[in-house]
């Protein structure tokens, strides 16, 4: 009885359009090259090694950006600023016949196995939001399963530990091909703050094919969501 009173008082709680513009989303760091003096200090504040200067220019790799702002507040010219561009996923599957095969299997459906491996648990809880009431991410075609033979990929979030490697490549293999890796967050991508920790293993692309990258510390379930249908070919 509060569930219908909610709702005729309150209405539909899911958004229209998940993957509008959101003014509150963190994104994108730009850098101004007429500001930016070349000083450098913005690699040495970063902790993962995001930023880098190659051709004489500061290059900002979002994949392994934490997104801490450190190297915006410590800039002295002011030429690094975060905008709110919060689509930032990459497909890391090479060949125009891999990239078919993947979207003729999962261009209407999606099964994934979320697999956490060793995470603070800020991107696992990211990925439970976006199947909330708000976001709906199931009226894309997209669920969750529990066993790894019902599903068609994984989503990893978390620095690969230790004693998670066996698990997660025993549950890769579980899965029938053809199959998906989807990193979610920093730390899964190259191990983030982590990744140095004497209980990390190397970074899950050296441990598991990955196909889907989606930057953050955590992501949004915006950026999820856009990461998922990106690779479903449905943006």
């Amino acid at each position: 009885m509060k569930f219908l009173i909610d709702r005729l008082k309150n209405g539909k709680d899911t958004v229209k359009n998940p993957l509008c513009e959101n003014p509150f989303s963190y994104g994108k760091i730009s850098v101004d090259k007429e500001l930016c003096n070349m000083c450098k200090k913005c690699i040495g504040e970063c902790l993962v090694n995001a930023i880098s200067l190659k051709e004489n220019k500061i290059k900002i790799d979002h994949k392994k950006c934490m997104f801490c702002k450190e190297c915006i507040n410590n800039c002295p010219s002011g030429a690094l600023t975060m905008t709110n561009d919060y689509k930032m996923s990459t497909i890391e599957i090479l060949g125009d016949k891999v990239k078919k095969k993947i979207y003729s299997k999962f261009n209407r459906s999606l099964v994934l196995r979320a697999i956490d491996t060793g995470s603070c648990n800020g991107c696992l809880m990211e990925v439970s939001n976006s199947q909330n009431n708000y976001y709906d991410l199931s009226r894309y075609g997209v669920s969750f399963a529990a066993s790894p033979r019902h599903a068609d990929g994984i989503v990893v979030t978390g620095p690969v530990s230790l004693n998670m490697k066996e698990a997660l490549i025993k549950t890769y293999n579980s899965i029938p091909d053809p199959k998906i890796v989807i990193a979610v967050g920093g730390c899964a991508y190259n191990g983030g703050i982590f990744k140095d920790g004497y209980g990390v293993c190397e970074n899950l692309n050296e441990i598991l094919p990955v196909n889907l990258v989606i930057p953050g510390c955590p992501p949004s379930p915006q950026a999820i969501l856009e990461g998922i249908l990106h690779i479903m070919d449905r943006k």
